[in-house]
């Protein structure tokens, strides 16, 4: 009997081979599938959720589509692996990105159950739908960020980021999705000399009416970007992530999408993302509160960032967090 992967492999290859669209009993005939038919449906509504198939019809009349596959990038830390490599190295980049990015923000999934939902599509017992959805949305947003390394980024692609990470859709007019925020927003900032203590500072983010503004300026500064050296690179993924997350344009999920169009810097000039670990989470947030501490976030007619001691501890942080990524690369080579 085969095994579930090679199953999966099967009748998504049928569905891919067949250039048409095709019931379920389709592929149960051509493939002879050996496991039951919810378990094929799961397969086919995660490739769905992942743009390789479209689904048509309702109940039995559900039918199949395979979606033609998008060459991804070439990216210059893939040169000189086979490409069995090649994709090895870019799933596991995905897993450990949308793992940590999701856990930065409260996710409860660990690595191994992302890596699980995001090759089987099945959900783990026990754990909330939102953590799955979450993971999901995030490896979405991956996909789209990668169609952006090769063409120009623009503020609309930027809500689309926000709509793939955003997978709770709630009807309120406060909460725009796939639009910028319409009330204001902020946090309490944690700081070494708070930790004591006695009281807690407030940081109000960017003015609504700021934002479209801004985020022009954000993505000017981003196609600006042509780091010649990885250190550069990473200079400027420090920076354009600080901006995106002082100006706070979104009402939910704005560490998400720092983390990926910070990573579009390093995405173009051939550099694999960097992923800052969930473990180093305080250490993450009490760098970005003591620049947020001393400086107001970015208004219309004031500058996008501030150059000083706080933006180069973030600078070295960020060097450090990539650490990981170079071991991940030296470990599959």
């Amino acid at each position: 009997m085969r095994q579930n992967n090679t199953e999966k492999e099967v009748v998504l290859n049928y569905i891919s081979s067949a250039n048409k669209a095709v019931t379920i009993s389709d592929i149960k005939t051509a493939t002879d599938f050996q496991v039951d038919n919810r378990t094929v449906l799961r397969w086919l509504n995660s490739a769905a959720k992942q743009g390789l198939v479209v689904i048509t019809g309702e109940r039995k009349a559900r039918k199949y589509v395979s979606v033609p596959v998008k060459s991804k990038p070439t990216f210059k830390f893939l040169e000189g692996l086979p490409s069995s490599k090649q994709q090895e190295l870019l799933s596991m980049l995905r897993t450990l990105w949308t793992h940590n990015s999701t856990a930065l923000e409260g996710n409860t999934l660990n690595l191994g159950e992302t890596q699980f939902i995001l090759n089987e599509g099945l959900t783990v017992s026990g754990k909330p739908l939102k953590d799955h959805k979450e993971v999901m949305g995030h490896a979405t947003a991956i996909d789209l960020l990668y169609d952006m390394v090769s063409s120009e980024l623009t503020v609309s692609k930027i809500k689309l980021l926000h709509k793939a990470v955003q997978t709770d859709i709630i009807f309120d007019i406060d909460k725009p999705y796939g639009d910028f925020k319409v009330v204001p927003n902020g946090t309490y900032l944690i700081l070494d000399d708070l930790l004591e203590g006695k009281s807690s500072v407030y940081h109000a983010y960017s003015r609504p009416f700021d934002v479209p503004k801004l985020i022009v300026g954000l993505v000017e500064y981003i196609e600006s970007c042509k780091p010649h050296s990885i250190d550069e690179a990473i200079t400027m993924y420090a920076t354009a992530h600080l901006i995106f997350g002082q100006i706070h344009p979104f009402w939910d999920g704005n560490g998400r999408i720092a983390r990926l169009i910070a990573n579009l810097i390093l995405l173009r000039a051939g550099f694999a993302p960097l992923v800052i670990p969930a473990t180093r989470r305080l250490d993450y947030i009490t760098i970005l509160s003591k620049y947020s501490a001393k400086y107001e976030a970015p208004s219309v007619g004031k500058p996008l960032y501030h150059v000083g001691n706080e933006l180069k501890a973030f600078i070295n942080f960020s060097k450090e967090c990539y650490q990981d990524t170079i071991n991940l690369i030296e470990n599959i080579k």
